[in-house]
């Protein structure tokens, strides 16, 4: 410290040290007395992000903080944009600390490079943007256990033969599907109830009723249907 400060800023020297630790390099803490004449630094952590030390100046904002009546009802503000000597994109902060008076006698500034910040966000922008498939018929790419795969081509060969989507189809046109499926041994195949339920839009106790009746030599026809 290079002069004394005010008795009430002393306990936060250990905080601009704790905070310039737990928050990294690329976060400056700075510690000011504006008590007296001159506003000078009390202490600083990480000021290679701003290029200053303790015998920096006070910035404009500093100073409109300390003289500007705008400013007499404000405690803090947090994250407002900032800039280093060098154009380097600063994210900002700053505590007021008054006495017991409400006299303004110090600013503990926190200023954080965000330069790892925004190569991050652009590096999730670019891997979560996407570009729907715009077929009429298939918007989105499923990928299948390896014990599928025979089930999602008999499911689309039969689809193709029937010439409509599945979720589209009467309920005489589904018996005959049920039937191709069979017929193909669909319905031996792991997990083959589920993933035909969830092309038809119909629920797997519609599709277990279905096939009994297949089983049992029904004829079902078009009409009310109650699934």
């Amino acid at each position: 410290m290079q002069d004394k400060c005010h008795p009430l800023l002393e306990p936060l020297v250990p905080v601009v040290k704790l905070l310039g630790a737990m928050l990294g390099k690329d976060c400056e803490i700075l510690l000011h007395d504006v008590s007296k004449e001159a506003p000078f630094i009390v202490a600083i952590e990480n000021g290679e992000v701003t290029g200053r030390d303790e015998k920096s100046r006070m910035t404009d904002l500093g100073y409109f903080l300390m003289t500007n009546p705008e400013a007499e009802s404000v405690d803090f503000l947090a994250n407002y944009p900032s800039e280093a000597e060098n154009g380097k994109p600063l994210r900002s902060g700053v505590a007021l600390i008054r006495d017991g008076n409400r006299e303004l006698i110090g600013f503990l500034c926190i200023n954080c490079d965000m330069t790892q910040g925004q190569v991050l966000k652009d590096m999730g922008e670019f891997l979560t943007t996407l570009h729907p498939l715009s077929f009429s018929d298939l918007q989105v790419e499923r990928f299948s256990r390896v014990n599928d795969i025979s089930a999602e081509e008999i499911l689309e060969s039969v689809r193709r033969n029937l010439g409509k989507p599945l979720n589209y189809l009467s309920r005489s046109e589904r018996m005959q599907c049920i039937e191709k499926l069979e017929e193909q041994g669909f319905f031996n195949l792991k997990g083959a109830i589920r993933m035909l339920a969830r092309k038809m839009g119909k629920s797997r106790y519609t599709l277990y009723a279905d096939l009994r009746a297949f089983h049992s030599g029904k004829k079902l026809t078009d009409g009310p249907i109650n699934d």
